[in-house]
C-alpha cells in the first residue's frame, strides 16, 4: 500500500526538492501508511528484512537513479540516514504499552497477568 502511494506522489520526491524536505516527506507521509498498526505487529525475521528493504527502497528512489549500480550502504550514506524503521516500530510499541498500562482496562489486566483464565459461559 505504501509503495503505490510513493509512486503516485513521486513528483514530491524528485531532486528539485531539497533532500532534507524529501526525507521528511518520506518519514511522515509514506512511513505513516506503511507502519499503520505496526505497534500491534509480531515481527518475524522475514518481516524485519522486508521492512528494512522497503526503507532502503524509499531512500534509493528519492536520491539515486534506478539504473545506477549503488550499494545499499552507499544509498544510506548519501541520504545521511541509517536503518531506522525497526527502531521506529520498537519506540511505538514501547509508547503503546506505556499507554495501555496507564489506563485501567481489560488489556491492561491481560498484559499484567491479572486474569485467572476461567471462562464463564452465559446461560449455564
Amino acid at each position: 500500500m505504501a509503495k503505490p502511494t510513493f509512486n503516485e506522489k513521486k513528483v514530491l520526491f524528485t531532486s528539485k526538492v531539497e533532500l532534507n524536505l524529501r526525507q521528511k516527506l518520506v518519514k511522515y507521509y509514506i512511513w505513516s501508511i506503511a507502519l499503520c498498526g505496526a505497534v500491534t505487529w509480531t515481527l518475524q525475521k522475514v518481516d524485519q528484512k522486508y521492512l528494512e528493504s522497503f526503507e532502503t527502497w524509499c531512500w534509493r528512489r528519492i536520491e539515486i537513479s534506478w539504473t545506477d549500480p549503488v550499494r545499499n550502504e552507499d544509498v544510506l550514506e548519501r541520504v545521511k540516514e541509517g536503518k531506522n524503521i525497526l527502531q521506529t516500530i520498537k519506540r511505538g510499541k514501547a509508547n503503546w504499552i506505556a499507554c495501555i498500562l496507564h489506563w485501567n482496562c481489560l488489556l491492561q489486566h491481560v498484559i499484567e497477568g491479572k486474569i485467572d483464565g476461567r471462562v464463564e459461559v452465559m446461560g449455564r
